[in-house]
């Protein structure tokens, strides 16, 4: 069971029936293209389809302040979360933190091997207007900024909703909607990863904070 705190200070406990991750969710088609392209050339497969949906394992998510991870080459990304509670939607923020390392093998085994982080503050929302697609997300890696940008830049959330409960009729889920570029020429690695969702229809910014310890696979 994980818990949480609704923007009230009301207690929100989730047994999650599935957790997916939505991949290739720019909205701007020819830019997610051009990054189909751009994995290609570094040897990672494209996508059999668009938007990508990764069923992931459960019990994967965490609200925990530390993770362990199993290569160095690892770090997050920012990404809004929408979280299904026996009928409630809430929005949320989370890190798809990804093995890069492992990613030329296989992108989903990438993320499922790390754990995903989910800030402890969720918000209730009734309707997925465009007014969300104002919301700002940024993400810092040892303090370093590393993303920035907006939900502009990512599928309409009531699309992507939309597209997952075609896939499952679980009332308690999590869905991770996708993210904004980086600001580097490529990934950062660190042991401090910070993200914070703020603007649009939100009266006070989500955040998360967690750091890494790296583990050897066994």
């Amino acid at each position: 069971m994980l818990q949480f705190t609704d923007e009230r200070g009301a207690s929100v406990e989730l047994t999650p029936e599935a957790f997916t991750i939505a991949g290739y969710t720019g909205r701007d088609r020819a830019m997610v293209q051009k990054h189909i392209d751009e994995l290609a050339r570094e040897g990672i497969a494209p996508p059999p389809e668009v938007p990508m949906w990764y069923e992931m394992p459960t019990a994967n998510l965490t609200t925990a302040d530390t993770i362990a991870v199993t290569s160095p080459q690892s770090c997050g990304e920012v990404e809004p979360i929408l979280i299904g509670v026996n009928g409630r939607l809430y929005l949320g923020i989370g890190s798809d933190h990804t093995a890069r390392d492992v990613e030329r093998e296989d992108i989903a085994t990438s993320k499922r091997v790390c754990p995903k982080p989910l800030g402890r503050t969720l918000v209730r929302i009734s309707e997925l207007d465009e007014t969300f697609d104002a919301l700002k997300l940024e993400s810092w890696i040892d303090g370093e900024p590393y993303q920035s940008g907006s939900v502009a830049q990512i599928m309409p959330l009531r699309l992507l909703l939309a597209g997952f409960r075609e896939r499952t009729l679980a009332s308690s889920f999590v869905l991770s909607c996708g993210t904004v570029p980086l600001l580097t020429h490529g990934f950062r690695f660190g042991s401090k990863f910070s993200a914070k969702i703020s603007g649009g229809p939100l009266a006070a910014p989500l955040t998360l904070d967690y750091t890494t310890t790296v583990q050897e696979r066994i």
